[in-house]
């Protein structure tokens, strides 16, 4: 490996992290701030840590993006969660990866809100089919109309965020590039 691309794969490896740690930050304000009061399901989070997520895979690799949703949901769930907690992040993280991927071979004209929209949906169905499968009550599924409501809003919202982030992120690796 040249001396060149070992440099560019620790600036990668380095930018990965620092996002990372951006969405374990965003997911920590996440579990303190009290969404009840705004959204008032239980268990319902923004999707915060999405955008470090889908920021690194647009700006380097789905194995970037997939490995920073993992480490992000492992170390979450180790420091401030419990297995039911780590399990359900998963199953969402696992949807709404499937989505990502499936969007970026399938859905070349989707917008960054759109797909966060789908990913935000494909998080809550994991997450109402994780809780199916521990719990053994399909009654749960009546939940998932006003969490796919949410995915909506909260979908766009971070799709938003992408949109103001991403050109940013860009040009800063672009100018880091150079030096």
């Amino acid at each position: 490996m040249s001396t060149s691309s070992q440099a560019n794969l620790v600036r990668r490896l380095s930018i990965d992290a620092m996002l990372c740690v951006l969405a374990m930050m965003l997911s920590y304000l996440e579990a303190v701030l009290p969404l009840n009061l705004l959204v008032p399901l239980p268990g319902f989070r923004l999707g915060l840590a999405n955008v470090a997520v889908v920021a690194v895979f647009c700006l380097f690799t789905p194995i970037d993006a997939l490995a920073v949703m993992f480490v992000r949901i492992l170390l979450m769930g180790l420091l401030f969660g419990s297995p039911t907690s780590l399990y359900f992040s998963a199953m969402g993280g696992l949807f709404s990866f499937a989505v990502l991927m499936l969007a970026k071979y399938f859905c070349k004209k989707c917008s960054l809100v759109g797909v966060s929209i789908l990913c935000a949906a494909a998080h809550n169905t994991g997450q109402v089919l994780a809780a199916v499968t521990l719990f053994d009550a399909a009654l749960i599924t009546t939940y998932l109309p006003a969490l796919l409501i949410a995915s909506v809003i909260y979908g766009g919202i971070v799709g938003l965020l992408l949109n103001l982030l991403l050109p940013r992120l860009q040009k800063t690796i672009k100018r880091r590039a150079k030096q």
